[in-house]
């Protein structure tokens, strides 16, 4: 990758000149191979002699982001580029962390700063591009990864997110195109495998059967265990093989449970303290009542047609997409100062019971200020907003709501069938994600009751039965003029970034309501916790 320094800021004798040169090429050369530790130990050597060196912050930035320390990555990314402003990777670095904890602004700002340098070289384009694509730069992100891959086209990295690029774009061929080349350089790159399952419609088994065998190589590293089960599920799926298919899904389910860190007594804890937290007076106190702000939230649980639902609305001319930000907890936990692991925990709602509505509008607009687009209303499609219903309408007495349900034995399968990055932790164990299920109806049934009226529950059931007048019902409730092309929300050129970035550029279809039951005795823990609270599935 030749990330070695360029310069070194350094203005002592020449012979400790040098010798600095000669350990930041040492820290240089261990980053490409992936030696952390000793990154940490040359770099903490040098910062100890001479604290003013842009390279060794750099480094550790570079390593804290691999470690998820994203606190001590900023800060050194920042101090970095106060020492030297001119070099293009600290400031793509930058914005990639701005991004991963949520300031889009400071995002897109340092990312046009590592753009107004500019860099052909692949692993700097890298972190511009993810950047650019959260942003909603998708066809910019695109231009730097076609560099990248020109420039350096033996590397499977930059090959996997041209496609998932492309894939957002919708250039379904491209992007197929794009993760067999990241597959064929790398056979054992189960991320690529695993989207590009999602791509194709298996005619046989053999693809499938492939993805098993690369399993076997995979039992100590769950991630790409995960990965490659997913993988093959959907693939056994295409060919109605539901046994075989359910088994590689509950391999892949268990070993991504091995590797996040969820708990379900604080998530209980987590959904109580909320239902106590935001009551009735809570919800008449501090309200931001003179905003007249309209943000259009679409909540639920993931897998359960949200995307749908947003396509549908965005496909209105006064209406934009910003896609699934995190921004509304992101700012709870900036006004608050609150870290917990999980995003949304007892501590920072029991920290935000005196957030007045009109502080958190104004940090949920700032960080929203790209996304936003120019159109008089936007979409917030982040289903987890489910559990902070009372916080918008504080903000935002004027927000339109809506609430995406499905079957809940539909939706219970769906998730669990689904490979997530960084959220929805609890969808990795049967019992776990069906208490959750439970705990989340209970949610819904606390905001109907303090806030009725305010949500509009529409079902992703009836939504594919009759889509015009699900439709029509959704653009009324806004108070929208119809418009023909919100029936037409696969002709939608915008970007997709979820996980259904390929079923929405294709019509409503019924294929998936119902699968479960091809699956009735597998997913019995679930079925029982559902019925025991009295929920049908």
């Amino acid at each position: 990758m030749n990330q070695h320094p360029s310069s070194v800021a350094i203005t002592k004798d020449k012979p400790e000149a040098d010798q600095v040169v000669r350990e930041l090429v040492r820290a240089f050369d261990a980053l490409e191979v992936k030696d952390l530790r000793l990154v940490i130990e040359i770099t903490k050597g040098l910062l100890r002699t001479n604290n003013n060196i842009p390279q060794a912050h750099y480094l550790i930035g570079r390593v804290t982001i691999e470690t998820r320390q994203l606190d001590i990555a900023l800060k050194a990314l920042e101090t970095a580029v106060e020492l030297d402003g001119t070099v293009a990777e600290y400031w793509a670095f930058l914005a990639l962390v701005y991004s991963q904890i949520g300031n889009m602004l400071k995002a897109e700002n340092a990312v046009v700063a590592a753009q107004q340098i500019g860099s052909d070289k692949a692993y700097i384009l890298h972190p511009i591009a993810h950047v650019l694509s959260v942003l909603g730069h998708a066809e910019e992100a695109v231009k730097n990864l076609r560099i990248a891959v020109q420039n350096s086209p033996n590397n499977g990295i930059y090959h996997h997110a041209l496609g998932v690029s492309l894939l957002e774009l919708g250039d379904f061929s491209g992007a197929q195109q794009s993760l067999k080349k990241a597959v064929a350089l790398n056979e054992n790159d189960a991320e690529s495998w695993w989207i590009l399952s999602s791509l194709v419609k298996a005619q046989n088994n053999d693809m499938a059967e492939q993805l098993v065998a690369l399993m076997k190589k995979t039992e100590t590293t769950p991630r790409a265990h995960a990965f490659l089960g997913y993988a093959a599920g959907k693939l056994f799926e295409d060919t109605q093989c539901w046994d075989k298919a359910f088994e590689v899904f509950e391999r892949g389910a268990a070993a991504k449970r091995k590797i996040v860190d969820y708990d379900s007594s604080e998530a209980k804890k987590t959904f109580e303290v909320i239902k106590s937290v935001c009551t009735e007076n809570w919800l008449n106190t501090s309200v931001n009542e003179t905003n007249e702000t309209a943000p259009i939230f679409i909540i639920g649980q993931p897998r359960t047609g949200t995307t749908l639902i947003d396509r549908i609305i965005s496909s209105h001319s006064l209406v934009h997409s910003a896609g699934e930000p995190v921004q509304l907890a992101m700012s709870l936990r900036a006004i608050t100062g609150v870290r917990t692991k999980e995003f949304i925990s007892a501590e920072l709602i029991n920290k935000s019971h005196y957030v007045t509505g009109a502080e958190l509008a104004q940090s949920y607009l700032a960080g929203l200020a790209r996304l936003r687009g120019k159109t008089p209303y936007f979409i917030d499609k982040f289903p987890m907003n489910f559990m902070l219903v009372g916080f918008i309408a504080k903000a935002f007495p004027k927000a339109k709501i809506i609430h995406v349900t499905r079957s809940p034995a539909d939706t219970c399968f769906a998730v669990f069938k689904q490979l997530f990055e960084e959220v929805y932790q609890h969808s990795y164990a049967q019992s776990e994600m069906a208490e959750h299920f439970v705990m989340y109806r209970k949610l819904m049934e606390h905001w109907h009751t303090i806030m009725p009226g305010k949500i509009l529950d529409i079902a992703y059931e009836d939504v594919i039965a009759d889509n015009e007048v699900q439709a029509r019902r959704l653009i009324q409730h806004l108070g929208l003029d119809w418009e023909d092309t919100c029936i037409n929300f696969e002709k939608n050129n915008t970007a997709v970034v979820t996980a259904s970035a390929a079923q929405v550029r294709e019509k409503a279809h019924n294929r998936s309501i119902g699968r479960w039951k091809n699956y009735e005795n597998q997913l019995s823990p679930t079925l029982d916790i559902l019925k025991a609270a009295g929920i049908s599935p």
